[in-house]
Formats: C-alpha cells, structure tokens, sequence
C-alpha cells in the first residue's frame, strides 16, 4: 500500500440488513460438505414456499428477514434424498436459529415426470436487489445480454450515447459472476451487444450497495450471473437460434460441467452473429451570433457484429473447509460498419451552399481475456472465513475507421474526394488483488473487513490521416498518442448486529487512495491527480410488524472518468462531427439515500434520493458554424428523487403478472459556455412481465414497458415503449423450442430535442429492434441449476473504465 497513504477506521456497530435469520450446514453421510444445495423455508401449515437459499461452497446456508412464526426446512439435491426438519419456531425470545442442519443421502429411485404449474417469474423484487431470471426465459432466449437488459425494470439503454442507466442515473457498475469486464461502457455495451443471453442465469440490480463493494458506481450494479450446473456427474445444455429483423443473425451456445466430491470443472463457450442498422435523421442550427447555419443530416449505417465469449474453470475442495479455484474467461469481437451519410448546410433560405456526402467504413477486433486464482477457507469453532483474490486481465483493440467525402459547393460545385482514416490501437492490462475476512464477534455481532489493490496500465496511440483519397497524409497535429497509469489501494470495515428484536443496523466505511496520471505524450502534457476519499454506508431495518418491515440506507459513491474519456484524441463520426476525451475530468461523487417498505415480501415501495457533485455528461456543442464537436464535461450538479412500486399479480391459475412502476423527479444545474442552466423533468417508466402456464408443454410470455417524456442532459425526448411476446414448447424431457417477436410495434427508437443557447438540434435514431426469434435447446445429465459460487474478485471498479 502507498507509504504516504494511511487509513483510519473507528469500530463500527451494525447488522444485518434484514430480520430473524436461519443458519446451518449441508453435509453427505460421510460428513462431507455439500456445495449448491436448495434449502427451502416452508409455511407449516401448508407447505408453500416461504423463501429459498442455496448452500456455498462450504455447505453453509443462510435464510434472513424471516416473520415470526412456525417453519419447514428442506433441503433437496438431484441424486439425493429430499430432507426435512421437525416445525421450528421463530419468536421474539428465539429469533436467530443456528446449527439448522442436514444429512443427505443418495437417492437410488429415478426421477418421474413432472408436471409444471407454475412458471418462474421474468422479474423477482426482494427488499435489497431486483432479480431477473434468464434462464429459460422464452422471450430472452436467442437475445443478446444487452436486448436482456433492455427488458430489465429500471434499466436504461441509451442506444445514442452507448451507456446504461439504473433508475435514471448513469455510472452504473457491470459485474460478471461478481467481477468487472475490465471495459469502458462504450466496449462494455460493445461486448454485451454480441453476447449469447442462453449462457447468462440471472441478472442482479443492486441500488445502494455496502461498503464492502467498490465505491465507483453512482446509480449502482448490475451483476450478470453466468450459468453454472453444480449436479453430481456430467451435465450440460445445447442451445442453438435462428432470427431476422431487418438483417439476419444466428445464435449457439454450449454449457457443461462435471462435478465429483472433491472437484468441479465447468465451462461455456456462445457465438453470436448478425448485423443491425443505425438510422439518423437530425435537423441543426448554429448561432454564432453573426450567422444562423441550418444543417440537414441523414445517416444510414448497417452494422455487422460477430461476437464470440469462452469461460472454463475448476473448483478443488481440499478439505471440508477450504476450496480454491481457477477460472479463466474470454471475449473476442469482430465488428464493421458500412454506410453513407449526408450533411447539407443552408443559411435559412432552403438554398444549399454546402453539401456532404460521406461513405463511412469502420472495423474493430477486439479481446478481452481475465485470468482468476481465488482462496476461501473456514476457520473451524467460530473463527470466520477468509477469502482471497487475485486477478491479471488483459484488453486490446484494433480500430479503424475510414470516411470518403465528397464535397460540392455553389462557388465550387466540383471537388475531389476526400479522405480521413483514423486508426487506433488499444490497450489494457489491470492487476488487482484483494482479501476479505468476516466472522462473529460479540455472541450475534458480524464483523467484515478487507483491503484491496488495482494496478491499471493503458496505451492508446490514435494516428490520423488525412487528403485526397489515394493519397492520405498523416496529421500530426491532431494525431496522438496516449497512456494512462492508475493505482488504487483500499480497504473497508462493517459490523452487523441487533438493537432489540425487532431493529437491525449495519455501519460500514471503505476508504480509497487513488493516484493517476495521463500522459499526453505527442503534445507534451501530463496530468496527475492523487487524493484520497472515506465512503460511509449505513442501512437500518425495522419490523414494524408480522407482514411489514421498513429499511433505510444510505451510502456515498465515486465515479471516476473512464480511461477513454481522459484521451484527448478525436474520433470523426462524420466531417463535422467528432468526438474526443478530456484530460483535466474529475471525478463525480454521489450521496445517495433509500427508503423501503416490504408488505409481506411480496410488495415493494422504495423512495429514492440522490445527489451529485461535479456532474460529468457528454455535451454536443458547435464548433463553428459547421462542426460540432462530443467531450464530457464536469458541468454543475445534480439531484434526483424517485418511487419505486413493484409487486406481482396471480391473476388466475397458471398466469402471473410482475408489475413495476417508477417515477423519477430530477433538477440539473449546468454551466454551459458560462451560460446558467436549470433543467427539471418529472419522468416515468411502467415495466409489465406476464408468465402463462398451458396445458400439454406450452408456456407463453408477455413484457413491454413504457417511459413518460424525459429529460438526458441537455435533450428532451417524447414518449417511448416496446412489446415482446413469446410461446415454447417442451418436447419431452431433454427438448424445447422457443419462438419470440421482440419489439412488436417496432416503437424501441430515440427522438430527442436540443435547445440551448447558439445551438439546436432535432433527431430521431432508430435500430434493427423488431426480431422475431426461433431458438431450440437440448439439454443433458442433471439439469436442476443451481447458483454459482459467486465470488468478490479483485477487479471492481476498474471494469467498465477501460477501453
């Protein structure tokens, strides 16, 4: 750890973040643990399903925010015997039940046919995370993660800008299995675009995380969970589609795994092929205060995407307390564009004394590949768990993009064409390590801490050319070459515990030392920055009573600029357009604050505040009477309030409905080329999911979601929303074919508004969404999923920073 650094943490008291807790161990006869077990809380009367939890690698279950009152456990495992316990009580004078434990045994019977009633829902709402079950989902399979997080309640993709939103906030933090994706959320976007949904389970919204996650992250994280199959013997699935929109695209993935006693291999590998389109019509005008420039655009580019993904692995129980892993994962990319655009330029009298036509060619190849050794170890009579993780990852790029213009003018009306090649290669390599230790203190206290390290190293040199075609000339002036270096060292501390029966507090701080510096190294300049900052987070829950519990957290959050964003070399889109970094950003922190009631861990009201300092947003700004010009700024503040409904529907046997409602309130203050700007909206977003159960194998899904006019920055847009409807079909025990139209109506488009003082803008950006999808899955050996072990590696907020 940096010698100049020094961290100073108090001893914080804190609990859990939810009520009364069941705690045991899963073991064999043989009193070996059992990793991935099902143990299911159920109602003694009736036996239906209460909650439900999965054993770690260790055997270990846990089953928190339990109402008082008389319980079932199962626990349950293909090749095994299903178990039960006697009724157990929960009661004000018992709360905390530990040592609830099992003893499977092999199951000699075979497994009969079973009949399915109900279907696992597309959206689950718990009181700390929304989940999102891909996993046979009908209308996700044969989609790409990205069209999957499209459907996600809260969830923004901003086709336009490339970048995700949470609740309306960007800075959103993307894991994979627990660990970042080492990408700028341009690639991040990028990857996810070309990326199977048939390999992914789950996807995890976290809004206010603990400090024991990395502060970065403003709005919160998505955590992607990939398929892991932890059955006894060899297992797996096939998956293969076949879809078209506007353009065609095929999709195939294979998933398997072996597990014996001691050792579990696993691994997955998808393709993903097809193209799309990108759809632009923009009306400008630019006031320099002499002249008005009207500019009329229209841009039609087609898109080729060829995206492959690999993960392979091995989990080794040396002991009933220890396991150690080895995972290694993969993406490849290869990506084209091919298109023409047009930019005419007339002085408001409709005559045109400028005129563009561009053919715009682009190729990128990409490679992202991450290496993991991971450690966990359970110290025997209470003496807590100690995990360890060490990661290398390596990301580059090849890119380039070449514009043929051709020009003609009133005075000039013949031209030659012109060139512009911009080639770019990139490269990341990241090395983080990180050790986190947790257990009992003070009979039911829990404590948590950890420390972590980040090491990132980038090199970016941006060569650009340009003259007549056939003859291109490098420009060295606007050519550049850049690297960056950062290192970030931190470390957290929490303690969980009760006050009284009914109340549970959690206090944590995480402090972060970062230094950086970029350098400019073609014009000279090096920017460094070192500081230090202490991240609180806070979360109390009381139970009001049996059927409502009520939670307050807060948490303070960092999101610093991604790697790309500090290059100040310059990407044309087109002649007139480009797009490049700023080398002196700042980072932007964020205090953020949640207030939820749970109605009988089936309805669920938050309200959320936010509140950013030194707001960083991309801003569109002219130039000259002809150019403009894309760069982040740090431009003001920033606040945000909103309420969150969500709550499920039986509305008769075999159909259920997921309903989730947000509204959002949020004030921008910016400073615009010295110009005071004030921005209010009040917005919305209603997400719908029904699941149907009919008779003799077939299943059906309906979602769609609908956002109220909002505002992004400086643009406002209109009403938006889109439909997906899907059907499948089991075909025995092994088969089943799924049929899906994605974006029925085809209304999944952008339109927005632009006006602000010497410039406005007017556009609508449309994409190959409508889909319609034919996906066939074949699956083999013991096929009850499970989770997988989810680990916190080391590589946390500097995933989707790099480029």
């Amino acid at each position: 750890m940096n010698k100049h650094t020094i961290f100073f943490f108090a001893i914080l008291f804190s609990l859990d973040s939810y009520g009364q807790s069941i705690r045991g161990k899963v073991v064999e006869r043989g009193g070996d643990a059992m990793p991935f077990v099902n143990v299911l809380l159920l109602n003694a009367s009736d036996s239906s399903l209460i909650k439900g939890a999965v054993t770690d690698t260790l055997g270990v279950y846990a089953i928190d925010n339990i109402a008082f009152g008389t319980y079932l456990v199962s626990a349950s495992m293909i090749g095994y015997e299903q178990a039960y316990l006697p009724p157990i009580k929960i009661t004000a004078q018992n709360p905390d039940l530990k040592g609830v434990s099992f003893n499977l045994a092999e199951d000699s019977k075979q497994l009969q046919e079973v009949v399915i009633t109900e279907k696992r829902p597309f959206v689950e709402q718990y009181i700390d995370k929304m989940v999102v079950n891909v996993a046979n989902s009908i209308i996700a399979s044969g989609s790409t993660a990205l069209e999957v997080l499209e459907k996600a309640p809260g969830v923004t993709v901003d086709r336009q800008n490339n970048s995700l939103q949470l609740r309306g906030k960007a800075g959103v933090i993307v894991q994979m299995d627990g660990k970042q994706t080492y990408l700028s959320m341009e690639d991040l976007v990028t990857l996810l675009s070309s990326m199977s949904s048939d390999n992914i389970d789950q996807i995890e919204l976290i809004t206010n995380p603990s400090a024991k996650y990395d502060a970065a992250g403003n709005s919160g994280i998505i955590n992607i969970r990939l398929k892991k199959n932890n059955s006894i013997g060899t297992n797996g699935s096939l998956s293969l589609g076949l879809g078209t929109g506007r353009f065609d695209r095929e999709r195939g993935s294979l998933q398997i795994n072996h597990r014996a006693k001691k050792v579990n291999f696993f691994g997955n590998y998808s393709a993903n092929r097809g193209g799309s389109y990108f759809d632009l019509q923009s009306n400008q005008s630019i006031d320099n205060g002499e002249q008005i420039t009207f500019t009329d655009q229209d841009t039609y580019i087609p898109n080729s995407r060829w995206g492959q993904n690999a993960k392979a692995g091995v989990d080794y129980f040396i002991g009933k307390n220890t396991t150690i892993g080895i995972v290694w994962t993969g993406f490849w990319n290869d990506n084209g564009e091919d298109g023409t655009a047009r930019s005419a330029f007339n002085k408001g009298d409709l005559e045109e004394y400028l005129v563009a036509n561009t053919h715009k060619t682009s190729s990128s190849q990409s490679t992202n590949q991450v290496g993991n050794i991971n450690f966990q170890h359970l110290f025997p009579n209470g003496g807590g768990q100690l995990s360890a993780d060490f990661d290398m990852g390596q990301f580059s790029r090849d890119f380039a993009n070449t514009l043929s213009i051709e020009t003609t003018s009133l005075e000039d009306p013949v031209q030659p064409v012109m060139g512009l090649l911009s080639e770019m290669p990139s490269s990341v390599r990241i090395t983080t390590a990180k050790l986190d230790y947790n257990r009992t203190v003070f009979s039911k206290w829990k404590m948590e801490a950890g420390i972590k390290s980040a090491y990132v190293k980038t090199d970016n040199d941006m060569s650009l050319s340009r003259g007549e075609i056939g003859d291109l000339i490098r420009d060295d002036e606007l050519s550049n070459r850049f690297a960056y270096t950062e290192k970030v060292y931190a470390a957290y501390t929490s303690f969980s515990g009760k006050l009284g029966n009914k109340t549970e507090m959690q206090l944590g701080l995480r402090a972060e030392h970062t230094h950086s510096e970029g350098n400019s190294i073609t014009e000279n300049s090096i920017v460094k920055r070192d500081y230090l900052n202490f991240f609180p987070s806070f979360f109390l829950s009381q139970h009001v009573s049996k059927d409502h519990t009520l939670t307050i957290s807060y948490s303070y959050r960092i999101d610093r600029p991604n790697y790309q964003g500090l290059n100040p070399a310059r990407w044309y889109v087109d002649p007139y357009l480009y797009s490049r970094g700023n080398p002196y950003l700042l980072p932007q922190y964020t205090h953020s604050l949640e207030l939820k009631h749970g109605f009988k861990d089936k309805l669920f009201t938050s309200l959320g505040a936010s509140f950013v300092n030194d707001l960083v947003f991309y801003l569109i700004q002219p130039v000259d009477s002809i150019r403009t010009e894309r760069t982040p700024l740090n431009v003001g503040k920033s606040q945000a309030y909103n309420l969150t409904v969500s709550f499920p529907v039986k509305v008769m046997k075999g159909w259920n409905l997921q309903m989730n409602f947000m509204g959002l309130y949020s004030r921008f203050d910016y400073n615009y080329k010295d110009n005071p700007i004030v921005v209010e909206q009040i917005s919305g977003r209603f997400n719908g999911s029904n699941t149907f159960v009919f008779s003799h194998g077939w299943t059906g899904e309906l979602t769609g979601w609908l956002s109220t006019p909002s505002v992004q920055g400086l643009a406002r847009a209109p009403w938006s929303g889109s439909v997906d409807v899907g059907l499948q079909k089991a075909l025995g025990s092994k088969f089943k074919a799924k049929l899906s139209l994605q974006d029925v109506f085809h209304t999944n488009w952008y339109k927005g508004k632009i006006n602000v003082p010497g410039f406005t803008s007017d556009y609508v950006l449309r994409f190959d969404t409508r889909v319609v999808m034919l996906n066939l899955t074949y699956t083999f050996g013991n096929q009850k999923l499970k989770a997988a072990r989810q680990r916190r590696l080391g590589s946390e907020d500097e995933s989707q920073r790099t480029n």
